[in-house]
């Protein structure tokens, strides 16, 4: 007869109940001021990083599908956190612009996010670690899901 499993032992149940504490901490203590949705934060992110981009950037960078992201921005766009805009050259094509709004609050969210990598209580070198681990698991089961 095989060992039964121990819940705390499953790595699936670490990655699982640190992303759950995590959200729950960035909600509660640093979106919650915005309003804000972790989904949406994401976006503000890749618009930090680089704006204007399209939607299939946002969708590729999140690995999330059109159907979840076009809601999103439409939210985002209601409470003026992005502006979207058709291409010029290609109707089909929108593009996602920062607005003053989500520039205002930037220096704050990230001053709040390097509070989040203190609230781990992981080293630099810990927080970079783990990063590298959780990439290597990602890109396996991406992988996987290629096949």
């Amino acid at each position: 007869m095989s060992e039964p499993l121990n819940l705390k032992e499953q790595l699936c149940f670490s990655l699982y109940n640190a992303q759950r504490q995590v959200n729950r901490y960035c909600s509660n203590n640093v979106f919650k001021k915005y309003k804000l949705t972790y989904p949406q934060f994401l976006v503000l992110t890749i618009l930090w990083a680089d704006s204007p981009v399209n939607v299939k950037k946002v969708v590729t960078e999140l690995a999330l599908d059109t159907g979840t992201v076009s809601p999103l921005l439409k939210r985002m766009e209601q409470v003026d956190l992005i502006k979207r805009e058709r291409s010029e050259v290609d109707q089909r094509e929108v593009f996602i612009h920062l607005t003053d709004k989500s520039e205002a609050i930037r220096p704050e969210l990230d001053t709040a996010c390097q509070d989040v990598a203190v609230a781990s209580s992981l080293s630099t070198e810990e927080s970079q670690e783990l990063n590298r681990l959780l990439a290597k698991v990602i890109n396996a089961f991406t992988e996987e899901k290629g096949k």
